[in-house]
């Protein structure tokens, strides 16, 4: 299922790139200034290691793949702008004697209408939406040795589409950040199944699937080659509650991309969350991985 997913939200991105740029060409003569500017990023990455019964230095054999797609339309006519940003990632891993885990797994699209009014400020509005491919686990063993497994997330659970309006600052083309003054977020919880396993699920109250919320959203972003083969891609995003300003989620993504040649890259991600609704400590995660790399 969750693979159907990915190629699915692939497609589309692919679908979305294709159509921007095709509009661009087609629709201004070749020597106009084309408004669409398009980028999109697919990287693959692989990680294996074998050992024999009889490898006495111990170890553990191993497989692990993952994917990261990065795609951008944006669209600017006069002090219009119509921006999209697209990012995919998930990965797996496989040790010899257990079940597949997940590496990775984010689905996150972000569009936004702005109009420019200054150099560096614009009044915007932007819808984003961020959940996950598939299943999440927490891994045990019972009283017998025997591996078990609960489910904590799952596509949709949680879910979170969030609506703003507000005021951006982009003092330089590497580094934007914008306020929602006016936000709405709605959290869903689709699996009906977590209620069982989560009782705070997520914020939303048991018997009831979607939560809404009123609140203020901060997002930033800084993108920038820090040498010609390197790439950091840093994002920021917080919401919180009028109702609850103690209820503020915090939420910063780390992509740093290292070309080796052409095609073959080296890229570390990690992810820091808190959420009180799910955990009242901070969340960490990290992957450090090395594949191919296909610019469009």
């Amino acid at each position: 299922m969750y693979m159907k997913k990915l190629l699915f939200f692939l497609f589309w991105a692919l679908a979305v790139t294709a159509t921007a740029q095709e509009v661009a060409e087609d629709a201004i003569p070749a020597t106009d200034e084309k408004p669409w500017k398009t980028k999109m990023e697919i990287g693959l990455n692989f990680n294996q290691s074998f050992f024999t019964e009889n490898w006495n230095a111990g170890g553990v054999s191993s497989f692990a793949f993952g994917t990261l797609i990065k795609g951008n339309a944006h669209y600017t006519k006069g002090n219009l702008s119509w921006t999209n940003d697209l990012q995919l990632q998930y990965g797996i891993q496989k040790n010899k004697g257990q079940s597949q885990r997940k590496l990775n797994d984010l689905i996150f699209v972000d569009s936004k209408v702005g109009y420019r009014f200054t150099e560096q400020l614009d009044a915007f509005g932007a819808v984003s939406f961020m959940s996950q491919f598939a299943e999440g686990y927490k891994f045990g063993t019972d009283s017998n040795g025997i591996e078990t497994r609960t489910t904590l997330s799952n596509f949709l659970s949680p879910g979170y589409l969030t609506e703003a309006v507000g005021i951006r600052y982009q003092p330089v083309p590497y580094f934007w950040a914008r306020l929602g003054v006016l936000a709405m977020r709605q959290t869903f919880v689709m699996d009906n199944n977590l209620y069982l396993v989560l009782p705070e699920n997520y914020g939303v109250p048991v018997g009831k699937n979607i939560k809404n919320d009123i609140g203020f959203q901060l997002m930033a972003d800084f993108d920038k080659n820090l040498a010609e083969n390197l790439n950091l891609k840093l994002r920021y995003i917080s919401f919180g509650e009028y109702a609850d300003f103690s209820n503020t989620n915090q939420r910063v993504d780390l992509v740093l991309t290292a070309k080796i040649t052409k095609y073959i890259n080296t890229n570390f991600t990690a992810v820091m969350l808190y959420d009180r609704n799910q955990d009242k400590a901070v969340q960490w995660s990290e992957t450090l991985a090395l594949g191919l790399l296909f610019i469009l």
